[in-house]
């Protein structure tokens, strides 16, 4: 017959994977909406490359049309030559033709770095594509496996609480009811870890007489610092590939 803390011991498991597969079902839906808010966040992420690149071309073709209008500023400038009287309106009609020169002359260079810029864009652009195909296929794969873990979580749950009803049959009333007490009063674990007279959950020292009748494993006792129940074991309470 098993030790009376060994048993507790095994309700102490079979409630922490209880605990951590309700606790998987209860936030499911709130795992899937951070996918989907993953999902969303990538596509506007690409919609803001997409959106400069877009600002880029709606740019340059302002500045190609200031451009022609530019030149045809200084072609009626240059037709209007032959028609001033004055010296005075001949030399202002020359000024403004050189003002309308150096302006164009701006304007072709602008554009000539906006056409390199948009030649990155483009470039920029069709990565964050490919990007974006990467991560909603990563997205759609994370949310196939929570389904798949969610009906494994609903399999699994009966049959943990089936095992934990056995568990608790094995039990004295008293032990049990001390479990419950302070399960219900600190939360899970309800038990803690003991490891050369020092407990694993407040790190007090306990005294050696208790650490003796604890590693007996037949009579429950509590910490004087954290008051959950000791046992005598050198591995946690959930195995660290419990995928819950």
């Amino acid at each position: 017959m098993a030790k009376l803390l060994e048993v507790l011991e095994q309700l102490q498991e079979v409630d922490l994977k209880l605990s951590r597969i309700k606790q998987f079902i209860e936030n499911y839906d709130n795992l899937q909406k951070e996918l989907d808010q993953e999902k969303q966040q990538a596509k506007q992420r690409y919609q803001n490359e997409k959106q400069k690149l877009e600002d880029m071309i709606k740019l340059k073709m302002k500045k190609e049309l200031d451009l022609k209008q530019g030149e045809e500023h200084i072609k009626k400038c240059n037709a209007r030559l032959y028609s001033v009287k004055t010296n005075k309106e001949y030399e202002a009609t020359l000024k403004e033709i050189e003002e309308q020169k150096e302006k164009n002359s701006q304007l072709e260079t602008e554009l000539l770095i906006l056409y390199d810029q948009i030649d990155e864009e483009e470039v920029k652009l069709k990565e964050a594509q490919k990007q974006l195909e990467q991560e909603e296929r990563e997205i759609e794969q994370k949310k196939k496996e929570l389904e798949e873990k969610l009906k494994k979580a609903r399999e699994l749950l009966p049959d943990f609480e089936k095992q934990r009803q056995e568990i608790v049959s094995q039990l004295n009333s008293d032990a049990y009811e001390t479990y419950t007490l302070i399960q219900e009063k600190f939360g899970n674990p309800a038990l803690t870890r003991v490891i050369d007279e020092v407990c694993q959950s407040c790190f007090r020292r306990i005294p050696s007489q208790m650490y003796i009748e604890v590693m007996m494993g037949e009579t429950v006792w509590t910490c004087p610092g954290c008051h959950k129940i000791l046992v005598h074991r050198e591995k946690d309470f959930l195995p660290e590939d419990f995928p819950y």
